[in-house]
């Protein structure tokens, strides 16, 4: 667990010495008590990075309507088209970056948001749009949310890695294809991977996507 007491708050793993973090953004109806687990496997294949890694895993700030879990913006009635809800999302987790990033000292580039679903969602809508780019994205069975409003002499052009399963009956993963394309043409170094058999969710194949991703872009090679 961590000291640290941001704009939102959920379960972490802090070590000593923070150099990079890691945030993770749950999905609709979920918790940050969910993608926290995908902290031990993962700092697991991620060598000497591992040592000063911080993961966070805040809590979405709202029940959602049924108060089944919580949610990052509404369901708009399943269509997710919540542009004010996404917002205020967005400056939210902006404030909790930007504010960790000052507890520990770390530039905005060492830190990536990973998010799963509707954690991806936001995290794709967000981070283009933020006044300090942040390292880089991770979307996991995600979509991109009016990126056609994204202007490609102003959006951040952030490394991000998109990941879907083939067989996801939630999003379907036209979605990822769909978002990646729509980053590229931005200008945006984008790479994705479908992975044939998933449905909604992360399986060690994405986990070695992810740690292969974080590795290139932070482990310095020799």
């Amino acid at each position: 667990m961590s000291s640290f007491a941001g704009v939102l708050n959920g379960p972490a793993l802090v070590p000593p010495a923070v150099t990079h973090a890691l945030i993770c953004l749950h999905g609709f109806g979920s918790s940050g008590n969910d993608l926290i687990q995908l902290a031990p496997p993962l700092k697991a294949s991620l060598g000497n990075l591992a040592e000063t890694l911080a993961v966070y895993s805040p809590h979405a700030p709202t029940p959602t309507r049924m108060n089944e879990g919580l949610q990052w913006f509404s369901d708009a009635s399943w269509t997710f088209r919540d542009r004010d809800g996404i917002e205020a999302a967005s400056r939210q987790l902006e404030a909790f970056t930007q504010s960790l990033s000052q507890h520990h000292a770390i530039p905005m580039a060492n830190i990536a948001l990973l998010g799963f679903s509707q954690g991806a969602m936001t995290s794709l809508y967000a981070a283009p749009r933020w006044s300090h780019p942040v390292g880089a994205v991770i979307s996991c069975s995600g979509a991109a949310m009016w990126q056609e409003d994204l202007n490609p002499a102003t959006c951040h052009k952030i490394p991000t890695l998109l990941l879907h399963g083939t067989d996801d009956d939630v999003l379907p993963a036209d979605s990822t294809v769909a978002a990646a394309t729509g980053l590229q043409a931005l200008g945006v170094p984008a790479e994705y991977h479908l992975l044939p058999g998933l449905g909604h969710g992360i399986d060690a194949r994405t986990l070695a996507h992810i740690s292969l991703f974080l590795q290139n872009l932070w482990v310095p090679t020799s």
